[in-house]
């Protein structure tokens, strides 16, 4: 079989001509995107679910696609939630097999998560790569657990989400948060009839893993090393629903306070009431045991008898 010839002569141009053509079709593309009308879309879209959308401006971002600056969200329960700057953009390959897909881009709390999202199918994929994100600058987390979280958390994500709300998700998240801790707060304990005031708690390096599967995100782990307190979880996982928040959370927990805590100036009156509310609670090896329960939104812990 002769090999194929190609005469370049002739084609060089007409790859020229189509490079060129392409590249200005792109260009115009970006250049006349309508900006104004996506915002008014995303606004809409915001409302239909319950949030208030604004933001400080407005331009266009890769080929088709959108920038915006200090973008604001609020819900109807005056829950807030900011960002620096968020950049979304329509995927082209999948687009040319019929796919709507959109990469994303945001600077938040210091940090910045990107990734992708499917916008059709029964089955729609999420990716995300979290980095460095200051626990300390999220607000709403602080709202949501009544703790003041510290740490720099990194992630990744790669779950597939059904569309009908009946159907099971897939995938996992991975996450690691340097540094941890607990600069302070409430933690809810209603066996005392209230929550207890924590001191600032040291927590090192936390690790976790979710798995989704049957309809479970199954925590297969999450625990933490090197700081005033070991922690671990067992038997941790919520049950799937579209609105995360509300998903019921059950499981358990193990906390061992080191002795140089214990030591430190300021947690004498702390050591009285956890000795005093949880001594059923206190393990052989010096750890406490609690039932978690609640949602994912907001956990609950309490005293867990030792020896159940």
């Amino acid at each position: 079989m002769k090999p194929i010839k190609i005469d370049w002569t002739v084609w060089k141009p007409r790859l020229l001509y189509g490079g060129f053509f392409a590249a200005v079709f792109l260009l115009a593309l970006r250049q006349t995107f309508p900006t104004e009308a996506v915002k008014e879309r995303l606004i809409l879209e915001a409302a239909a679910q319950g949030w208030q959308l604004d933001a400080d401006s407005l331009s266009p971002a890769g080929v088709v696609g959108v920038s915006a600056n200090n973008l604001r969200l609020e819900d109807r329960n005056g829950r807030k939630l900011a960002a620096e700057s968020v950049a979304l953009t329509l995927r082209l390959l999948p687009l040319m097999v019929g796919r709507r897909s959109v990469a994303f881009d945001v600077s938040i709390w210091d940090g910045r998560i990107r990734g992708t999202a499917d916008l059709s199918g029964a089955q729609r994929r999420y990716t995300a790569d979290v980095e460095k994100v200051d626990l300390a600058a999220a607000t709403p987390l602080r709202k949501a657990t009544g703790l003041e979280l510290l740490g720099t958390l990194s992630a990744t994500a790669d779950v597939t989400l059904p569309e009908d709300a009946k159907g099971k998700p897939g995938g996992r998240v991975t996450l690691g948060v340097k540094d941890a801790g607990v600069n302070g707060g409430q933690l809810p304990v209603p066996a005392m009839g209230g929550s207890v005031s924590l001191p600032k708690v040291a927590l090192g390096q936390l690790t976790g893993e979710i798995a989704f599967e049957e309809g479970r995100g199954n925590v297969k782990k999450l625990e933490a090393r090197g700081g005033d307190a070991e922690v671990s979880t067992d038997g941790l996982y919520f049950v799937w629903q579209p609105r995360l928040e509300f998903s019921q959370l059950f499981g358990r927990a193990s906390v061992k306070l080191q002795d140089a805590f214990w030591n430190r100036s300021g947690t004498a009156g702390f050591r009285s009431v956890a000795e005093m509310a949880l001594a059923s609670a206190k393990g052989r090896d010096g750890g406490y045991q609690f039932q978690i329960f609640g949602s994912v939104g907001h956990p609950q812990m309490r005293p867990l008898p030792s020896g159940q």
